[in-house]
């Protein structure tokens, strides 16, 4: 059990971390729109693959293992759908996402499109992978509108605001589609081919998007070294937790995986409690005495919601 549970907590830590630096990134440059950057990261996501590589490496886990391209195999067609469902689903939550950290600081908006993304992802579990919901779903589900309702009545407009939960509502269903993956597949082949479904939607939108495909070769010429640093060190610490999260979901008790998502929130208030003073204004975090209780109360809320929701 500790391997897994030891994989969710680092995730989670990564995951705050690269969400400030997707803020920093999308507020920082003007070369780089919400889509394009979602275009890019799309792309990118590819490099998980490396991994595979990786191929019998040791781990201090005796439960973990890297994956092998021995278990992948070319998909039937049902794989295949799922894994462009995957990547669409992917691709509209990190345009959405992206565009809601524009606006808004990372500790207000991955906080509320967590919470989306958890009621999404256990509806859909219910709908389509025949789960029970829990006999506290409806404190949890409670605890998380007003945790939200806290945070963007605050800190949102209402454009911020449907962005954040429309980006929460696409990450649960890229989510349950991938535990669809995991049900007729390996670990190994379902990784591999929603990593292949992701990065081929992302080049259809960039050859069937006129506009977009300009957009993105013009934007590729402008962004400078430091920034395209930071993309691509950015995501390789998203792939890095992805794999993890995955691994774990696949290993362990997946209601404790879900609801140790909120301890990314935690991480990210902490961010906000012992860096905001150092952080560069443009990544947020800045915030005053008045504002810090308010976040703090809403993050409480919403964690405690995360929890009432996976309860057995």
């Amino acid at each position: 059990m500790l391997g897994w549970i030891f994989l969710v907590v680092v995730a989670q830590f990564l995951n705050a971390v690269v969400a400030v630096v997707d803020k920093y990134i999308v507020s920082s440059s003007n070369k780089l729109r919400p889509s394009v950057y979602a275009f890019y990261v799309g792309v990118l996501s590819s490099l998980s693959i490396l991994i595979f590589l990786f191929d019998g490496a040791a781990i201090p886990f005796t439960e973990l293992y890297t994956p092998s391209f021995q278990n992948v195999v070319l998909p039937s067609f049902y794989i295949f759908t799922l894994a462009c469902i995957v990547g669409i689903t992917f691709f509209i939550a990190l345009v959405t996402l992206f565009s809601a950290l524009k606006r808004a600081d990372a500790s207000d908006v991955i906080p509320v499109a967590g919470a989306a993304s958890a009621i999404s992802a256990l509806l859909l579990s219910f709908i389509f992978l025949n789960t029970s919901l829990s006999a506290s779903f409806a404190w949890g589900f409670l605890l998380l509108v007003i945790g939200t309702l806290i945070l963007s009545l605050f800190h949102f407009s209402i454009k911020t605001l449907i962005f954040s939960i429309l980006s929460g509502l696409m990450f649960g269903a890229h989510f349950v589609c991938l535990k669809l993956l995991f049900a007729v597949t390996v670990f190994d082949d379902a990784f591999f081919w929603s990593r292949v479904g992701i990065v081929i939607i992302s080049v259809l939108v960039f050859l069937f998007l006129p506009h977009q495909q300009k957009r993105s070769v013009s934007k590729l010429k402008e962004v400078g070294h430091k920034v395209w640093g930071f993309i691509i060190g950015n995501k390789i610490l998203a792939g890095l937790a992805s794999i993890m999260l995955l691994k774990a979901t696949e290993l362990g008790d997946v209601s404790i995986v879900q609801a140790l998502g909120g301890l990314q929130f935690v991480y990210l208030l902490s961010f906000t409690f012992l860096f905001g003073e150092d952080l560069p204004e443009i990544c947020g975090e800045k915030c005053n005495r008045r504002q810090l209780i308010q976040k703090s109360i809403a993050v409480t809320i919403i964690v405690a919601g995360f929890i009432f929701l996976f309860l057995e």
